[in-house]
């Protein structure tokens, strides 16, 4: 009696749990099996085409955060949809004119023109100051200077010459205080081969590093600081502009323009490079001195027009003229340059006498 009802009472629960599940199993199972009523039958019937497109989340519900959008795309927050009008892209319309190209000596950036030099924001100033080209490379400002007085190539190919050097020192009211003049054997190929003869008997010589003193005839270790120091300068006066040209042993370090004496120069600053100068990395934590030199030209005809040298071992900056142009086998020389003081006054004047073709060879610049 007990066992029979247990079973009554799990069928009543059963009943009464499983209850709304068939019922709701039997209304879905009505609508699926409802007669379709055919397109066209009746007053109520609806027009053959594309049925309406029903969105995603009213055909199911879901958890998921993810929406989706009529074409089945997922809507993203932010998206191309929501992003701000600034963001996007602007597109020229087809009818519209291209921007007239910037004139000469200046430069258009999103159709904002500024003139060079007008101290307006390019893309230059923005980062980094350009590293200026040195010697022989393209935008060199020593480039405008070569088309004037010729080419490095043209110098070296003069070959060997003897220079007849005239000093005159003028004193503070401009009389000649002192005369003196050297014969100057160089080998223009070579960037170091001078000799130096003085008419007290003095030869200096130099052949690369290697510097010689005699008198008489006869070695004068004494005088190879002295002979170093003037080998330098008389080397430095014959064979400038076109030493600079080596772009391993000077750099230029600046370029700009200035007004002396009411003309408008260009001005090129050259620095000669550090031995060491491709093993070091980082500043330097104790530089020291550089030989320095300025070069002053027209910017027009390229021409040059003051010289200033400062040697590293003097640290005394000297100003000089450079006047009396000639032409040597093709090459243009300054035969008058007229050392001047800080208010202008002549101290000393450098002359080039004569030029003569003279065959040399390396035995000629080393002591014999």
């Amino acid at each position: 009696m007990k066992s029979a009802n247990r079973l009554v009472r799990r069928a009543v629960l059963w009943f009464v749990a499983a209850a709304p599940l068939v019922a709701q199993q039997g209304q879905q199972g009505g609508q699926q099996g409802a007669p379709q009523q055919p397109a066209g039958a009746g007053a109520t019937a609806q027009p053959a085409g594309p049925s309406p497109k029903v969105d995603a989340d009213s055909r199911r519900g879901s958890i998921s955060p993810v929406k989706f959008d009529g074409s089945g795309y997922p809507v993203v927050p932010g998206g191309p949809a929501g992003r701000p009008a600034f963001l996007e892209r602007i597109t020229r319309p087809a009818t519209a004119p291209a921007p007239a190209p910037a004139p000469a000596g200046e430069t258009s950036n999103a159709g904002v023109t500024s003139r060079a030099g007008d101290g307006a924001s390019t893309s230059d100033d923005r980062g980094r100051a350009p590293a200026l080209a040195s010697g022989m490379e393209f935008g060199s400002p020593l480039l405008d200077i070569y088309q004037r007085v010729r080419a490095p190539g043209a110098f070296k190919a003069l070959g060997g010459r003897t220079v007849w050097w005239r000093l005159t020192v003028f004193g503070e009211q401009g009389e000649i205080i002192g005369r003196r003049e050297v014969t100057h054997v160089v080998d223009c190929a070579f960037a170091e081969r001078d000799r130096l003869e003085f008419e007290d008997g003095r030869v200096y010589g130099r052949s690369g590093p290697v510097v010689y003193a005699e008198r008489q005839g006869m070695a004068w270790p004494t005088l190879n600081d002295s002979a170093a120091e003037e080998l330098a300068l008389f080397g430095l006066q014959w064979r400038m502009p076109w030493c600079f040209a080596d772009g391993i042993t000077f750099a230029v370090v600046g370029r700009d323009k200035l007004n002396r004496g009411g003309e408008g120069f260009a001005r090129v600053v050259v620095e000669r490079r550090p031995a060491a100068a491709f093993d070091t990395v980082g500043p330097e934590l104790d530089p020291k001195p550089r030989d320095h030199f300025e070069l002053l030209y027209d910017p027009a005809s390229g021409l040059p027009r003051e010289f200033v040298h400062r040697f590293a071992n003097s640290l005394q900056t000297r100003r000089m003229l450079l006047e009396d142009w000639r032409e040597v086998d093709g090459v243009q020389l300054p035969f008058r340059r007229l050392y001047v003081d800080e208010s202008g006054r002549q101290t000393t004047m450098l002359e080039i006498l004569r030029v003569e073709a003279t065959a040399v060879s390396e035995r000629a610049f080393r002591l014999l």
